[in-house]
């Protein structure tokens, strides 16, 4: 388990922000899925991709990352919105000192089954033995290539959806603070006393005490199947986390705890119901719910056995847990379809644990 440390200075400039190549990062990451079944691409088309337009460097770097992904590559300014013509022109300009000491970190922590001597496909190394100046602009160029393949066919639907999910942060904020919704942003996560905690709670768990090294800033993904999160120790850019966006909401609604999609549904099942039901997109547990909700365990224990017995939630149990998840059902409730393509775009019900995100 991962624990980031949070001073005053870094939660008082904690920020959300949309950026392309973080969507890229949340694409091509070595842990994303090859069979995700995901709306946009799988992991296994990804990896199609970056062989038939002839990616070699980006494929050398997902084969060889691990553990630490080098930030430059992210071409991150210090506002909190970017296009993507500025993050690439960032990257092919990427100060030669600082990729060289990036690019060390990645080859330190890659093992050598990563880099067979057999195999006939260049590696990391190669491409630096080029020079640090030419290995920045050749990862730019392929980032353009991947993006103009895969996201730019629909970067207009994910922006949108990471617009509605940072909207709606923004209302949990207001309501309940900036813990409330660092505490919403993914099952897995929580925060307490400064410190954001990744990767759920179990005992005996191997701990790491990180320092957040200056802001966070966080990256809703609607391509994201879990989290990931960029540490910096360093001091060179902040730390950084991409999250997986809540379900789209209808134009005008507003999903999420305190939000208004569904609301009618709050004077029939009542409001601390449809509340913890907005938050059910995902498992959560019992004890999760009530941290967010600020209820007992008893009283959550109680409105989701109701909720249940309604058809309303999914139990299912991994281990000594027991996760919830809102059925169709609960979803034609909160978010009845306006046409019959929108019944059919609905997501089918997959109860389960969720699955946790490597460190980056």
């Amino acid at each position: 388990m991962l624990q980031l440390r949070l001073s005053a200075d870094s939660l008082a400039a904690t920020c959300f922000a949309i950026s392309p190549l973080m969507q890229v990062g949340a694409v091509i990451h070595p842990r994303y899925p090859a069979a995700l079944h995901h709306e946009y691409f799988t992991g296994r088309e990804v990896r199609e991709t970056l062989q038939e337009r002839r990616l070699h460097l980006l494929s050398a770097l997902r084969r060889e990352i691990r553990g630490y992904a080098p930030g430059f590559m992210a071409g991150q300014s210090d506002s909190p919105g970017s296009d993507l013509e500025d993050e690439l022109h960032r990257v092919a300009t990427t100060p030669t000192h600082l990729v060289a000491r990036q690019m060390d970190r990645v080859l330190r922590m890659s093992s050598p089954r990563d880099n067979p001597t057999s195999s006939t496909e260049p590696t990391v190394r190669t491409f630096l033995e080029q020079g640090e100046r030419e290995f920045a602009q050749k990862v730019a160029c392929e980032l353009e290539q991947f993006w103009n393949d895969c996201l730019a066919p629909v970067w207009s639907s994910i922006a949108a959806r990471a617009e509605a999910d940072i909207d709606d942060r923004a209302h949990t904020i207001a309501r309940t603070g900036l813990s409330g919704a660092l505490n919403s942003l993914h099952p897995t996560i929580a925060y307490r006393d400064n410190t954001l905690s990744f990767g759920g709670s179990e005992r005996g768990a191997d701990v790491s005490h990180v320092d957040c090294g200056g802001r966070l800033r966080l990256f809703p993904s609607p391509l994201a199947p879990g989290w990931l999160v960029g540490v910096d120790p360093w001091h060179e850019r902040g730390s950084i986390l991409i999250y997986p966006t809540r379900r789209p909401s209808k134009p005008g609604s507003r999903g999420g705890p305190g939000g208004t999609a569904g609301q009618p549904w709050g004077n029939v099942i009542g409001h601390s119901r449809l509340g913890l039901l907005t938050l059910l997109d995902s498992p959560r547990t019992t004890t999760e719910l009530a941290e967010q909700h600020h209820m007992s365990p008893s009283t959550v224990s109680y409105h989701l056995t109701r909720l249940h017995q309604a058809g309303l939630v999914t139990r299912t149990r991994a281990g000594n847990r027991v996760y919830y998840q809102r059925t169709t059902k609960a979803e034609r409730l909160l978010d009845p379809p306006s046409s019959p393509a929108g019944a059919t775009a609905r997501r089918q019900d997959r109860p389960g644990r969720p699955g946790q995100r490597p460190v980056t």
